[in-house]
This record gives structure tokens, C-alpha cells and sequence, in this order.
């Protein structure tokens, strides 16, 4: 399916969990990329705007979108040049429950419903008993590590397994800028 829209408030929350947490999830022939013996799930969470499908141009309509991206370990590949470049959609969110619907019938989204809310720097995403909190500060300065930046910076494209075949999705940044910013307050009891 075709469509144009618009990313606006694009925020990336990356964090490590166990790997026994995700390799359930994950299929065999996809390999988890490892930093300590732990998987990385790059959180990404924004506004998708005035989206226009190419056949109805005249119809445009937005939502909220998270999802936890896990790092794969693809550097195997010839055109990866021996970086790992992959990620793998482990669990997406949105706020429009008849989306996820259609979504989940035309491609394997993983969609499902979740609640939001904002409030200045606070971002929470409740789903039943489960939640993500947290608060970002991006006037502070922010100490980071070069190495994990550069593995987020690097990711091009997505995998996905579908009736036993790989399906690899390119994924277009144009120029995007990632400046680290500072988060003071994480909390989530959707990974150990």
C-alpha cells in the first residue's frame, strides 16, 4: 500500500533487556544483536501526519505510533557492509483501534490499542496493566556512548517473517538529525 505522510516529534528510547525476555518473539532465522549479552529495544514514538493514500489522495488522517524495535544483528548481509543496519518490529502501538484493524489484515504491523498521554516533557503509553513513562529534557547536556548512537544512526531496515519467508523493508531517512537528549525518568513493566 501507497501512502505520503508527515513524522513529526520523533523521539528514539533506547534501552537494554535480558535476552530470554525477546528471543521468544523473535524467529529462529532472525539474530538478535548483542551488546553485553543483553538485546537492545530502540523505542521509537512520534505523530504521523496528514497521511494521503496514493488511490485517495483527498482523505488524510494522523495518529499517535510507538513501537519497540529490536536490533538485529544483520551484518552478514553483502549489502550491510558488515555493520549491523536491521531492526525487528516486536510490538506497535497506536490510539486508533479500527487502524490496527485494517493494518493487521493488509500487513503484519503487530498494531495494537494503546492510550497516550503528554505533558510537557512526560510521555506515557498505557495498555491495560502495562505502561512505558517517561521524561525527556533536551536543554541539559547528555553524556552518551558513541558506539550505541552509531548502531541506532546506522539502522536502514526492517524484517519481518511471513509464512516462512524474510521479508526486508528499506527504511528511508532522509537526512534525519539525531541529537541525544537527556532522559531523567524511565519506567516500564513492559520488559523486566
Amino acid at each position: 500500500m501507497n501512502f505520503n505522510a508527515e513524522l513529526n516529534d520523533i523521539k528514539l528510547i533506547n534501552f537494554s533487556v535480558s535476552l530470554d525476555e525477546v528471543l521468544p518473539f523473535v524467529p529462529s532465522s532472525l539474530k538478535v544483536l548483542q551488546e553485553n549479552g543483553r538485546a537492545i529495544i530502540s523505542m521509537v514514538d512520534f505523530n504521523l501526519n496528514n497521511i494521503q493514500l496514493k488511490f485517495l489522495p483527498i482523505l488524510k488522517y494522523g495518529f499517535r505510533y510507538v513501537t519497540f524495535r529490536l536490533l538485529l544483528d544483520d551484518s552478514g548481509f553483502q549489502k550491510n557492509g558488515g555493520n549491523p543496519r536491521g531492526v525487528y518490529f516486536l510490538k506497535s502501538f497506536s490510539n486508533k483501534p479500527i487502524l490496527n484493524l485494517f493494518s493487521n489484515l493488509f500487513a503484519n504491523y503487530k498494531l495494537t490499542n494503546a492510550k497516550f498521554e503528554s505533558s510537557f516533557d512526560a510521555y506515557s503509553l498505557k495498555q491495560n496493566r502495562m505502561y512505558i513513562d517517561y521524561a525527556l529534557n533536551p536543554y541539559s547536556s547528555c553524556n552518551y556512548k558513541y558506539d550505541l548512537y552509531q548502531k541506532i544512526n546506522r539502522i536502514d531496515r526492517a524484517y519481518d517473517i511471513n509464512k516462512n519467508s524474510v521479508y526486508v523493508s528499506e527504511l528511508m531517512k532522509n537526512n534525519w538529525q539525531i541529537e541525544p537528549v537527556k532522559c531523567y525518568h524511565f519506567a516500564a513493566n513492559f520488559f523486566k
